[in-house]
């Protein structure tokens, strides 16, 4: 008898489902014994707010067979060059761009911004992304070839039209078999391994390994196997958000080459840019704040930065936040994975790439032996504990460095008793130094030291150069002088050869339509 695991059921659809399936699917073969086999719901609406990606999707996507024109077509995509914090310290700006700072592998570049007496941004010293984004620019030419960059890049997309996108790709190039059905019960043997889900006709599905991407409902890892969830409400205090979409005042308006976060009253707006409109979004604590007030702050918003746009003409999408996670993310033969596992405050865009995280590693670790499952998911759930430590330590830094002082939601955000203790180290330790390689807890951390360097120094932080003290202090001055020269005239090159995101946009989706 087989005891290898071939046989995967995803149960749920959207971004989480499809792109989980997509990503195992292109890797095994499912014309020999292995089988993919996802339920989706006709019933349930994909919620669709993950309109933003980190880079690693570009190498997804190429994995998975689909082309990156048609994907950007399709998808309503644009590309993302990173996020730009607006007024999260009152009447300043900065970026935090998918760049990493000049000569990252050798030198840490904040000593040497600290003997400038900060002469430049953080993010204007160290990298040519923030001028490009300035400037509106894509992050390649009409020529480089897909998936291929200049400066690192991401996506904004629509993320109905994605998940539609890797749906058929899925059942029509990888061999994965689709079930319209509403999952009824879930049995069990005696050692909490699913053996079979029931559908509403009464059918039985039966798999080795079952995947939840039942989204906030967690049809089975918290339903059925009462996987407890884990708040950090107390740490994060958002947990609503109102959502519209706005057209451009016209054709040739300009796309943001980054999500633009701008902080409020209780929260912060997010602005992403899409090739035909905007995706505007006020995030906000209900303890801080209402939803009048919140339809109030976009009313704002978009008078200011949108004044062709009456807000009384636009849908609104309200959407629940619980910010936490499971406290067990893989249980008996059961992976949650996508909001299922867990959802927080968006700021930083995390939802789609711990997807890609978690479908990476079933990829990486099976087919595995039914023996090795308690092995299996103890790396995992030890994986993906640091992941999620790692991003509530990581956004609520965003918070706990504002200076803003115009309500109780920002004052307690910098009560002591809302910082994770090992945030609280973290920024002990860099206030004698800044962050660096060894700061990095798991290898393939979604937040290298140079993540937390943008932040901290764009908020204005306060670090001590540790340059004095070291014995090739001159040599790393010179090396990093003709870098930072290179890099004066790189921009200089980009900006006068990089065409604008609208017109590349224009161009990948006129070559998609001749080819098809």
């Amino acid at each position: 008898m087989n005891s290898d695991i071939n046989n995967i059921v995803v149960v749920g659809g959207g971004t989480a489902g499809w792109l989980t399936a997509a990503v195992l699917a292109a890797h095994f073969d499912t014309n020999s014994k292995f089988s993919i086999t996802l339920i989706e719901s006709p019933n349930v609406k994909t919620i669709g707010v993950g309109e933003g990606t980190w880079p690693t999707m570009a190498s997804t996507l190429r994995r998975i067979g689909i082309s990156e024109a048609q994907f950007i077509s399709e998808c309503d995509a644009s590309f993302k060059q990173g996020s730009r914090f607006i007024n999260w310290n009152e009447g300043e700006s900065y970026y935090h761009p998918f760049s990493l700072p000049v000569g990252y592998k050798d030198i840490n570049v904040v000593d040497h911004w600290l003997e400038t007496n900060k002469s430049q941004s953080f993010d204007e010293f160290c990298t040519t992304q923030a001028g490009v984004c300035n400037h509106h620019l894509a992050p390649k030419q009409a020529t480089t070839p897909e998936y291929a960059n200049v400066v690192n890049y991401g996506y904004h997309l629509n993320a109905g039209k994605f998940a539609n996108l890797l749906k058929n790709h899925s059942i029509n190039k990888l061999g994965v078999k689709h079930i319209s059905a509403d999952v009824t019960s879930v049995n069990s043997d005696d050692s909490s391994h699913i053996q079979h889900v029931v559908l509403a006709d009464g059918s039985k599905i039966n798999g080795d390994l079952f995947i939840d991407c039942t989204g906030f409902k967690r049809l089975l890892i918290s339903q059925h196997l009462k996987v407890p969830f884990k708040s950090v409400k107390n740490v994060l205090f958002n947990d609503r958000a109102m959502a519209f979409q706005v057209p451009y005042s016209d054709d040739d308006a300009p796309i943001n080459s980054t999500t633009h976060a701008t902080a409020h009253k209780n929260g912060w707006i997010w602005d992403i840019s899409l090739p035909t409109r905007k995706g505007i979004g006020v995030v906000y604590s209900s303890t801080y704040g209402s939803e009048q007030e919140a339809f109030d702050t976009a009313e704002e918003y978009m008078k200011l930065h949108m004044p062709h746009v009456n807000i009384k003409d636009l849908n609104s999408n309200k959407i629940e936040i619980d910010p936490g996670h499971l406290e067990t993310y893989w249980k008996g033969n059961c992976v949650a994975i996508g909001l299922s596992a867990g959802f927080i405050d968006p700021l930083e865009a995390t939802a789609m790439i711990l997807i890609e995280f978690s479908a990476k590693f079933l990829r990486e670790h099976l087919p595995a032996s039914k023996n090795e499952l308690d092995v299996l998911a103890n790396k995992f759930n030890q994986r993906m504990d640091l992941h999620w430590k790692n991003i509530v330590d990581f956004i609520k830094l965003h918070y706990v460095l504002s200076n803003r002082t115009d309500s109780e939601y920002w004052l307690n955000h910098r009560d002591e008793t809302t910082i994770p203790e090992s945030l609280q180290r973290s920024l002990m330790m860099w206030k004698n130094r800044a962050p660096w390689h060894a700061d990095v807890e798991v290898a393939e951390s979604m937040f290298p030291p140079a993540s937390y360097q943008f932040i901290l120094y764009g908020m204005g932080f306060n670090s001590k150069s540790t340059l004095a003290n070291r014995r090739l202090a001159n040599q790393e001055r010179m090396h990093l002088k003709n870098l930072l020269n290179n890099k004066h005239a790189e921009l200089e090159k980009l900006c006068q050869h990089l065409p604008t995101n609208r017109k590349l946009l224009r161009d990948i989706k006129q070559s998609w339509m001749n080819r098809v």
